[in-house]
């Protein structure tokens, strides 16, 4: 029986005429309430509720009011009925006119015909003396409690009968309390968005300064490097691929990127191309229009506009799917796309650094990565060496994270020298990440001020030297044994299956505790499936000590 208006229904009044006015006012009362609470944009709600009010109540004009904060001066914000000129002329100071006085007294003001009120200045000039009838008017305080926020006014012309007034004017102070309170939401929500603000700049401050160059520890000759080639890369705008296995500290590096160019007061925005799904990931990139998709209920920037002037840090990019892959290569080329739903170009200006532990180059040859954009991608590439290959950063990271944990959580707790022994020993196959989680596990776990070497996860008690390396850095090869050869470690007379499921058991153990129990991570170091993990887990009758 009505039309969509600006949030709300915007009702013909002549639908509305068979009503009653009592079930008038209440249906206009329910509708402006729905409206207020139904959106963020508070000035296109209000511009609603007037309209409303307009074809509920049949009122030819009506405004909102406000006093200016810094002058105090009381002007026409919003309104129904009248021209750009008539509000801007609409202006009073505290106490003139019927609006002043409202706002003065905080007391509502219903008249019947307003021109015969000397109080009344028009200042509008909206009310001629050619119009038909009397021209009733009501001006009704926006109230919260005693403080009066602004003014509700309305005019009707042609006779209003004396009952008819007051329904009004009841009516009308109710939606100036809701009004009100919309009003009061909407400055606390302002507030809290200031005080975000303020606190994202501390710590984006904060952000810059851990970042820097200086303040990642790495004292080995690999780290060097890595810091020098950040350092040579970091003024410009070129792409930057950051190769290296899971948990090397790559988005930091990224960070120390973006915080030593040009570009490190503005937004740094990180996605993990591997945490969406498929159907989300492009939506979650470059945004998508209004009713693009189910659930697509209103219009949103992708991480690409967000990181406009700034830096883009695409994770796990060999997880990209290959549909994906080509608006990816697009931006690269001409720092365009385009949102989901929409066929309007976005240009946009942001720095695009990389990361995956994938090998693209097998997946190029597969096919399951796109040539054109592995090249886009790789133009400068910066590997990050394994922690296992850079053991003399193994102490000073631990110290790091020692400091910071106990900093965090109030303690003092430190290394026996055998810990720290079998600390440098240890494969660390999750690499940084792995010795940060045991570290603030150890931390938070201590029962005494010094950590022993029996306090450690066993994975880390039994592990096994590091691998001898080779001239490159990269591992040795063990010496080749006969199949039938006794192996290290295996209990006299016990078959090899059992031995080698013995092994199987322990190295799935060392992966899931350096995931912190995570499948997906642990099956990332094992080289197997998400399922293959779990399906190992119920083989070998493991399950995570986090769930009940």
């Amino acid at each position: 029986m009505g039309e969509e208006g600006d949030g709300g229904l915007r009702y013909n009044p002549r639908v509305t005429n068979h009503r009653s006015p009592e079930k008038a006012e209440i249906a206009a009362i329910h509708e402006v309430a729905k409206i207020l609470t139904s959106t963020q944009n508070l000035d296109r709600a209000l511009g609603t509720t007037l309209r409303t009010l307009q074809s509920f109540l049949g009122f030819d004009r009506t405004a909102i009011f406000r006093p200016d904060e810094a002058t105090r001066e009381i002007r026409m914000e919003v309104a129904a009925g009248y021209t750009a000129e008539q509000r801007e002329r609409s202006r009073y100071v505290w106490g003139e006119g019927i609006v002043g006085k409202t706002m003065k007294t905080g007391s509502p003001i219903a008249l019947p015909d307003v021109r015969k009120e000397p109080s009344f200045l028009d200042k509008t000039r909206a009310h001629g003396k050619s119009l038909d009838g009397p021209l009733s008017y009501l001006s009704v305080p926006i109230k919260i409690g005693s403080e009066t926020l602004g003014v509700l006014t309305a005019e009707r012309i042609g006779r209003v009968g004396t009952q008819a007034l007051e329904g009004d004017a009841r009516t009308l102070a109710v939606v100036g309390s809701l009004i009100g309170q919309a009003l009061k939401l909407h400055k606390a929500i302002q507030r809290l968005q200031e005080e975000f603000q303020r606190q994202r700049q501390e710590f984006e401050k904060t952000i810059r300064k851990t970042y820097r160059i200086e303040n990642i520890v790495g004292q080995s000759k690999r780290m060097q490097e890595v810091f020098a080639a950040v350092t040579s890369v970091a003024a410009s705008r070129a792409t930057v691929l950051l190769r290296g296995e899971s948990g090397t500290g790559k988005e930091m590096i990224a960070r120390a990127i973006h915080t030593g160019g040009p570009r490190a007061d503005r937004p740094f925005v990180a996605v993990n191309c591997a945490a969406l799904p498929e159907t989300l990931l492009e939506s979650e990139l470059f945004g998508h229009k209004r009713g693009a998709f189910t659930g697509a209920v209103e219009e949103r920037k992708g991480r690409f506009e967000e990181a406009s002037g700034g830096t883009i840090f695409l994770d796990e990019v060999g997880d990209i799917p290959l549909p994906t892959q080509v608006k990816l290569l697009r931006v690269l080329q001409e720092r365009k796309f385009e949102r989901l739903g929409e066929n309007r170009p976005v240009s946009v200006d942001v720095r695009i650094i990389a990361a995956t532990n994938a090998d693209l180059e097998r997946m190029v040859a597969a096919g399951t990565f796109r040539e054109d954009l592995y090249y886009r991608l790789n133009v400068i590439p910066i590997f990050l060496p394994p922690l296992r290959d850079r053991r003399e950063d193994i102490l000073p990271l631990a110290e790091h994270f020692l400091e910071r944990f106990n900093r965090e959580h109030g303690k003092n707790i430190t290394f026996s020298k055998d810990a720290l022994d079998l600390l440098l020993e240890y494969r660390w196959t999750g690499n940084v990440r792995e010795l940060e989680n045991l570290v603030e596990r150890a931390v938070v776990m201590a029962k005494s001020p010094v950590v022993q070497a029996q306090h450690l996860p066993r994975a880390i008690r039994v592990s096994p030297a590091p691998p001898a390396m080779g001239s490159h850095g990269q591992p040795l090869p063990p010496p080749e044994a006969p199949l039938a050869a006794p192996q290290e470690g295996a209990a006299p007379g016990k078959p090899r299956a059992e031995y080698l499921k013995g092994l199987e058991r322990e190295e799935l153990l060392r992966a899931l505790e350096s995931a912190g129990w995570v499948i997906t991570r642990a099956g990332k170091v094992l080289g197997w499936t998400p399922r293959q993990v779990a399906y190992k887990m119920k083989k070998h009758g493991l399950a995570s000590p986090w769930k009940g």
